[in-house]
């Protein structure tokens, strides 16, 4: 049996308002065919506007699997904090049954 292929986005260092055009532009590429990976191993900070950017894209694909990779604990507490984990999954590493396309 084939694996699900995903789409997987990176990000790194700091996602903050600066970042908002880079981060929309990327996210909008997710064409709702086939499991979303965010990955997040590499940042270090992110704020409100990502969170706006995510809550689009959920929004957008509501039915597709969505999996944020997040390995930063700063990071961690503001998913948990805002209770997204009730829209994406969380995972401290990229799943094995998501290949990356």
């Amino acid at each position: 049996m084939e694996r699900e292929r995903a789409w997987v986005v990176s990000f790194s260092g700091e996602l903050d308002i600066w970042k908002e055009e880079e981060v929309e532009a990327k996210l909008a590429l997710a064409d709702g065919t086939r499991p979303v990976v965010v990955d997040l191993s590499e940042v270090r900070y992110l704020d409100s506007a990502f969170l706006s950017a995510l809550i689009r894209l959920r929004r957008r694909l509501p039915k597709i699997q969505i999996t944020l990779v997040v390995q930063t604990p700063s990071v961690r507490r503001v998913f948990a904090l805002t209770e997204m984990d009730r829209l994406f999954e969380i995972v401290s590493f990229r799943p094995n049954s998501l290949q990356e396309e």
